[in-house]
């Protein structure tokens, strides 16, 4: 009878042992780091004029000057006309921005 119960003690010990072991768990914990943040440089702006002179005698003068960049709400454009002739000068401006 001592040997029926030690044999039942062990295998009570190894079911324990055996239960136990299969309730253990493992955790990873990963950290990452966060991405960087991007930086939007806006591109940088171009002027272009023009000059040319016509009319009676070369009298006559116009200048254009158009300008691209970027605005608050996206890309903009300027574009003045400066004409000058014997009878005066004029200056228009139109500007296209979103």
């Amino acid at each position: 009878m001592k040997m029926k119960l030690t044999a039942f003690a062990l295998v009570l010990s190894a079911t324990t042992f055996g239960a136990l072991a299969a309730q253990a768990q493992t955790t990873v914990i990963t950290k990452e780091r966060a991405p960087d943040a991007v930086v939007v440089t806006p591109a940088p702006e171009t002027t272009t004029v023009t000059h040319e002179r016509g009319g009676f005698l070369g009298t006559e003068s116009k200048t254009t000057t158009e300008t691209t960049g970027t605005g608050a709400y996206g890309d903009c454009t300027t574009k003045t006309v400066h004409k000058q002739d014997l009878t005066g000068e004029k200056t228009v401006s139109k500007t296209n921005c979103p």
